[in-house]
């Protein structure tokens, strides 16, 4: 948690921002902005931004994916489409299950809580 609130304290908005726009568990923000202070606004506005950003590519490359499917395989086939998309999927939860947040802050923040350029 103390990771969380020196990494907040320094890079707040871009920090809120890429936690919303990635899968990282931006609902886990909230707790050390609280304990920061931040204003409301502060906080919204990077996090909407990142959600609706998260949205629209997620989107825009599922509609990309699908068309290279159709492309690939040929219409009739979208049980392909879907099988790739299920392996994918369970790869990358599987790979975000496994990192260890705790140590890549660690990497990313030297002993006093300064990021390491």
């Amino acid at each position: 948690m103390e990771y969380l609130v020196k990494l907040f304290g320094r890079y707040g908005p871009l920090a809120i921002f890429a936690f919303a726009l990635t899968p990282l568990p931006d609902d886990l923000l909230f707790i050390p902005l609280g304990i920061l202070r931040y204003k409301f606004i502060k906080v919204f506005v990077p996090a909407i931004l990142g959600k609706m950003l998260m949205i629209y590519l997620l989107a825009y490359f599922g509609q990309v994916g699908a068309d290279v499917i159709l492309l690939i395989f040929g219409e009739g086939n979208e049980w392909v489409g879907m099988v790739i998309t299920a392996v994918l999927l369970v790869f990358i939860l599987i790979m975000l299950f496994r990192i260890d947040w705790e140590k890549v802050f660690k990497k990313y923040m030297g002993e006093r809580g300064e990021a390491k350029d």
